[in-house]
């Protein structure tokens, strides 16, 4: 099995970074770099010895210049000797030392020759250079210091033989070879740490690629597994029947894998238990065959791991007291179970056995829990094939029933289609159609027997009720509307038979569901003990929705044909008074047209003798008799008044006249609000001053103009304000407020103006803020309405506001108010919104108000 997966050797190599080497593998590793330069070492000094060889045959005289010549062509021979050796055979890496020590030796004593026939202390230095040499090459402190001892001492007894005394020539060079000692000690000293520096990063660098040698073999064979896992899910990915899948399954993975044992368990509907669908070999299909199953709150690692929801694994199943050793399967060594979850769901578990111990290794598991996976949603998929090919059955069977019992809606035909299609689907010996008493003219305590099939004629169960008591079998099915099955009838004490029926083996019964609950049951018996399968239950189920609609069609139907007749004769009396209503509308209409004509005619033919009345009191009061009787003068005083009130009246009802008439006329030209507004305030001056009012304006002079009618805004505004003045109390304040509604508010594509009129009065009822904008309204008592219009709660018409509102809809504009509610105590006043749009809406004679079109005027 690999040892690490690929996502591993990254940190093995880290790791191998911290690894220690000991000294003897080091010493070992250094031997061996030695060994394999000595070769060349030795035809370097061959090179040498023969230049050697050449000096003392041609420039050194005499008998030492004869010996000399000998020795270096001797230690040729024996260099080119050792070269030959050392290329012939394998030398061991412990005696690359010796054969260092040897060359030096070889070398010094041709130094060391030359030095004791010559006396010259000259020769000193090739053993200087030979010390140092020494120094680079020993990887071995030990050897180093046998080396440059023997030669350091065999210098003294030679110069010692030779001298005559010590000059100071030999005593500089023997000051030269212990210098050449302690340098030849520090080089080597350096050397031999940068060397075991080196060689341990060699060496870690040789276990790095062994490991990543050994990673790369486990990746290759993690890569191989993977695949053969990939393969197992494709090929499981295309069956959709549910055993041959778990038994392909399993025969796969033994097949790839050379397990033991591979089996696969199921949770029952119950969650109570693991069933065996698949296994493998003899042992798995004779387990299959007697239904092999395991308690999930039993001991094993297979139930072990189902309740954990998580991979359990035994190396040595021997030494793990969770396994659950079995006859059957005596061979047993270690064990690998993997849960198969889809989301939180619990499916079943996976069972893998192996007959060697440590079987499943780190990377295996995780294999395995992908294809765990894999499987767990190839089983839901043949899960869901199953259910959609038995519900594609169940539609085209319930199909058929449907159109059998939509072919009609008379209560008793549907009644016997029930029952006849019931029996083709559900095999019974004795059915019946049981509904709330209460749908059939009783109290709703009972279920009465609708319909029957399969009684006996002497069992006359159409007159029987069957009462509904507490846990009763059809109050739990209208409780969890879910059919409810007795499998054995003779098992339940509470059973109550009825007489003259021969007694029930096995009963079934369906409820009928509507949007308001259970109105009945399909009552299904059997005789024999023959118990209902799941299919015949799910499709009981579904007939029984058919069943129910068309038992609530039919009778549905049924009360429509009575309410039918009921509802021409309702229709016949709604005729005759529909017509009565339409002659009283009309009667409504010309009433409503009289009055307003009355009026038009009445504010006209008033107006001249107002004019008269109003130019004689003018005169009258200019007049120096009037002037100089105090009393005539009051009289005349009050005949004026009581003319400008009766003109202000007659002008309302003329303006309301036109504006049900469709007949105002705005003339719009570019106007200042704030001058309209100034005009307004200044005509009402004396009442403000009267009632102690305060008069406060905002903003107004920063509105821009509009395109508007003058007159008629006017005309809005002093009636807003005389509005504010009636129902605010002295002393009281009333704001005229203004700002610019900007084209991105509101619905004015060119942007508007918004003018507010806000009292401290006492209010106006929510429910009547809608009302005071039509005409003849009146709040208050009609006798309060005597004084004067600007008096506090002082009366008038009732057209102020309905002119206001017609004339602002005229210029297609806005107006509403906004009040907490009315109180005459804490007075928590009002407010008028009056919306305007920056360029005209011309009123044509022919529309209304709210018809009005965007004529800009310009």
């Amino acid at each position: 099995m690999p040892a690490v997966s690929p996502d591993q050797v990254t940190d093995t190599q880290s790791q191998s970074l911290e690894i220690e080497i000991d000294d003897a593998a080091l010493r070992q590793s250094l031997n061996a770099d030695l060994r394999d330069s000595l070769r060349t070492i030795t035809l370097a000094l061959v090179v040498l010895f023969v230049i050697f060889t050449m000096r003392h045959l041609f420039l050194t005289a005499g008998a030492v210049g004869r010996v000399m010549t000998i020795a270096s062509v001797i230690t040729v021979a024996l260099l080119l000797a050792l070269a030959w050796a050392l290329k012939r055979w394998h030398l061991p890496p412990k005696y690359a030392h010796t054969v260092i020590f040897g060359l030096a030796m070889i070398s010094a004593g041709d130094t060391l020759l030359h030095l004791i026939l010559a006396a010259n202390p000259l020769q000193t230095t090739n053993l200087i250079l030979i010390v140092v040499a020494v120094g680079f090459l020993c990887f071995s402190r030990l050897w180093w210091g046998v080396i440059v001892g023997i030669i350091d001492v065999s210098w003294l007894i030679a110069a010692m033989a030779v001298r005559e005394s010590f000059t100071e020539m030999w005593t500089h060079f023997g000051v030269a070879l212990i210098s050449s000692t302690v340098v030849s000690f520090i080089v080597h000293m350096a050397r031999l740490r940068t060397f075991r520096r080196l060689e341990r990063l060699r060496v870690r660098d040789t276990q790095q690629q062994a490991q990543l040698k050994s990673a790369l073999e486990s990746t290759e064979q993690f890569r191989r597994s993977l695949q053969a896992t990939i393969g197992i899910a494709r090929y499981i990915s295309s069956i959709l029947d549910l055993d041959e899948l778990l038994e392909q399954v399993a025969e796969l993975i033994k097949r790839r894998y050379s397990y033991h044992y591979v089996a696969i368990y199921l949770l029952d509907e119950t969650k109570s238990y693991l069933v065996l669908w698949a296994g493998t070999g003899e042992v798995g299909q004779a387990r299959k065959a007697e239904g092999y199953q395991l308690e999930i709150d039993g001991p094993g690692l297979i139930t072990w791991a189902a309740r954990k929801r998580r991979a359990a694994g035994a190396d040595d199943v021997q030494k793990d007291g969770r396994f659950l050793s079995t006859e059957d399967l005596p061979d047993t060594r270690s064990e690998l179970v993997l849960p198969l979850q889809l989301g939180k769901d619990l499916l079943g578990v996976l069972d893998i056995q192996s007959n060697t111990p440590h079987a499943f290794a780190d990377e295996d598991v995780r294999i395995f829990e992908a294809l765990a996976a894999q499987i767990a949603i190839a089983i839901e998929n043949a899960r869901m094939y199953h259910r959609e090919r038995q519900r594609r059955l169940l539609t085209e069977k319930l199909y058929d029933v449907g159109q059998a019992l939509s072919s009609t809606l008379d209560l008793s035909e549907v009644l016997e289609i029930i029952l006849a299609q019931l029996a083709e689907i559900v095999p019974y010996d004795r059915g019946s159609v049981m509904l709330r008493s209460d749908l059939v003219g009783g109290d709703g305590k009972a279920l009465v027997f609708a319909a029957v099939r399969g009684f006996p004629e002497a069992a006359n169960p159409l007159e029987m009720h069957v009462p509904i008591k507490e846990e009763d079998v059809f109050l739990e099915m209208a409780r969890t509307q879910r059919p409810v099955i007795v499998p054995e009838v003779e098992r339940r004490s509470d059973w109550e038979y009825l007489e003259d029926l021969p007694p029930a083996r096995s009963w079934f019964g369906v409820p009928l569901i509507l949007a308001d609950g259970a109105i009945g049951m399909l009552s299904i018996t059997r005789e024999r003990p023959d118990p209902y399968t799941d299919e015949e239950v799910q499709l009981a189920a579904g007939f029984a929705g058919h069943a129910a609609v068309a038992l609530e069609n039919a009778r549905l139907y049924d009360n429509l044909a009575t309410a039918k007749l009921d509802l021409e004769e309702t229709v016949a009396k709604l005729e005759e008074r529909t017509e009565d209503l339409r002659l009283a509308y009309a009667q409504l209409e010309r009433l409503d047209r009289t009055k307003s004509d009355f009026i038009s005619v009445a504010s006209h033919e008033l107006r001249t003798p107002l004019t008269v009345l109003k130019g004689y009191s003018q005169i009258l009061l200019g007049a120096e008799p009037i002037k100089k009787d105090e009393y005539y003068s009051q009289l005349v005083a009050g005949m004026q008044s009581g003319t400008a009130r009766l003109n202000t009246i007659v002008e309302s009802m003329l303006d309301m006249a036109k504006i049900d008439g469709r007949a105002l006329q705005l003339h719009p030209e570019s106007i200042s609000l704030a001058m309209v507004l100034a005009s307004v305030a200044k005509s009402l001056q004396d009442v403000l001053k009267q009632r102690s009012l305060n008069f406060v304006q905002e903003g107004l002079s920063k509105l821009p103009r509009i395109e508007a009618d003058a007159n008629g805004l006017r005309k809005v505004f002093y009636h807003l304000v005389v509005n504010a003045i009636k129902y605010t109390p002295d002393g009281g304040t009333i704001t005229v407020a203004g700002r610019v509604l900007p084209a991105t508010e509101g619905y004015y594509a060119k942007g508007g103006v918004e003018i507010t009129v806000q009292d401290t009065g006492i209010g106006i009822d929510p429910h009547l803020q809608d009302l005071i904008f039509t005409k003849f309204y009146q709040s208050g008592e009609v006798a309060l309405h005597s004084s004067g219009s600007t008096k506090f709660k002082g009366g008038g018409p009732g057209l102020g506001l309905a002119i206001a509102h017609g004339i602002v809809d005229a210029h297609g504009g806005k107006i509403w108010v906004e009040s907490p509610g009315h109180d005459e105590e804490t007075c928590p006043g009002s407010t008028f919104h009056v919306q305007l749009p920056l360029t005209a809406r011309v009123l044509l004679e022919d529309e209304s108000p709210e018809m009005a079109v965007d004529h800009t005027v310009g």
